[in-house]
């Protein structure tokens, strides 16, 4: 792996983490504005991974703490540039956050994704998420997915892990 560094965003990273966003696919892209949020007020459990050589960014985990439950944490976001792909920095993101997060005194962290992608649901359950489930689960291709979650016909998977 390359030589990387990892490190808490910045106000001005935004536009960065943006473009980068773009090439993150299947990860929907949203408007400059939510990249713009987590980097001015979730600086604290939202990172950067840049090489060493250039400072060029490789990849980024947007999170937060729950305002209404600070025993809980979110994953937002989580992309690597491409071509960089399998080479830990994904897996290295994710420790670096659960270590802020139990520093924090945060217990357990959540995320959301479509049945679909494949390669993330498996990546997931390699680190060892489960997924969650309640009275509105159904089951799409052996999948556990949430019925409706994001409006009808958006059915999603919630991850969780404790750390």
């Amino acid at each position: 792996m390359k030589d990387i560094k990892i490190r808490n965003v910045q106000g001005d990273d935004f536009l960065k983490i943006a473009e980068l966003a773009e090439k993150c696919s299947p990860m929907l892209t949203e408007r400059n504005s939510i990249y713009h949020m987590f980097t001015k007020f979730f600086r604290n459990t939202s990172f950067i991974v840049e090489d060493h050589e250039g400072g060029k960014i490789l990849g980024f985990l947007l999170g937060f703490i729950s305002q209404t439950d600070p025993n809980n944490a979110y994953i937002q976001f989580l992309c690597v540039k491409p071509g960089f792909k399998k080479e830990g920095i994904a897996t290295r993101l994710l420790k670096n956050f659960f270590e802020v997060l139990r520093n924090k005194g945060c217990r357990k962290v959540y995320l959301i994704t479509k049945p679909r992608n494949k390669v993330e649901v498996e990546f997931y359950k390699t680190l060892g998420f489960k997924v969650y489930g309640n009275n509105k689960t159904i089951v799409i291709d052996g999948l556990k997915v949430i019925k409706d979650y994001n409006g009808p016909g958006e059915h999603r998977i919630i991850f969780f892990r404790l750390i």
